[in-house]
């Protein structure tokens, strides 16, 4: 039997930013939540060698609450999944889904992106247009409880929280989800 791993499933519940304060109880989880600069950036600051690993990119049937979320009609798009890394340690699980309609033209450069940062074109770029930040816990069970656990050899002990947010790049959306890993705050 094959098990399928990505796209790995994400938390259904998720909270405004505005919320945190009875959520989140670490300033400094609560620092990476919020941040409104990109994610890359506050890696690369962190020291030694960035990179970027490539997970996975598949064509997927997106589902009606992401349609819904994201303001589009299409059934499909493209899901990327990376780690970001710092030396061979993944400090970020990052998620993004790209309806069809919004790989096309200009933007059929997302689809070519391979090991390089989304991030690096999204807060470059000043047609992209971020909403507000919403952020979920990661449970343990979940599938990407145990990815982090099982395969990345990262333990949960404490709560693992997941952000996202929608990116209107040339007024085309996307959904961008990252979650922290417990070795970023090791």
């Amino acid at each position: 039997m094959v098990i399928k791993l990505f796209p790995i499933n994400l938390p259904n519940l998720w909270y405004s930013s505005d919320q945190k304060d009875q959520n989140i109880n670490d300033t400094d989880v609560e620092s990476w939540i919020c941040s409104d600069t990109s994610l890359t950036v506050k890696v690369k600051e962190l020291g030694t060698a960035f990179s970027v690993q490539l997970l996975s990119q598949v064509e997927q049937v997106i589902s009606a609450d992401i349609k819904t979320l994201l303001s589009v009609n299409d059934n499909s798009g493209l899901f990327r999944e990376v780690l970001l890394k710092q030396g061979t340690k993944p400090l970020v699980y990052a998620q993004t889904i790209m309806p069809d309609s919004t790989v096309t033209g200009t933007e059929s450069m997302l689809s070519e992106l391979g090991n390089k940062s989304l991030g690096q074109v999204l807060f470059q770029s000043p047609q992209a247009i971020r909403s507000n930040i919403e952020f979920s816990i990661v449970a343990p069970t979940s599938q990407l409880g145990q990815y982090i656990e099982q395969q990345l050899q990262q333990p949960i002990k404490q709560d693992c929280y997941i952000r996202r947010s929608v990116f209107h790049l040339n007024g085309k959306p996307l959904l961008v989800c990252e979650c922290f890993l417990p070795e970023l705050f090791n």
